[in-house]
């Protein structure tokens, strides 16, 4: 199961949530419960995994602050 990132219209909380497709058009906001709740598109991370199928445990060197130094947020 993916996970699927929300705002709510309502009180414009972010949040995320791990759930099945079928469960997305139920989703309710955790702190006000509205169900006025849009889906976020995000990226999403892909790890192809180093020679032999395993994933690579090398850091990308990203702070997360700037994109100077790295292949890109």
């Amino acid at each position: 199961m993916p996970t699927y990132d929300f705002v709510c219209k309502d009180c414009s909380h972010r949040f995320s949530l791990f759930l099945s497709i079928k469960e997305k058009d139920q989703v309710r906001c955790p702190q006000c419960q509205s169900p006025a709740v849009s889906q976020l598109f995000t990226g999403f991370l892909y790890n192809k995994g180093a020679a032999g199928g395993e994933a690579s445990t090398k850091s990308s060197g990203c702070s997360g602050k700037s994109c100077s130094g790295c292949s890109g947020c």
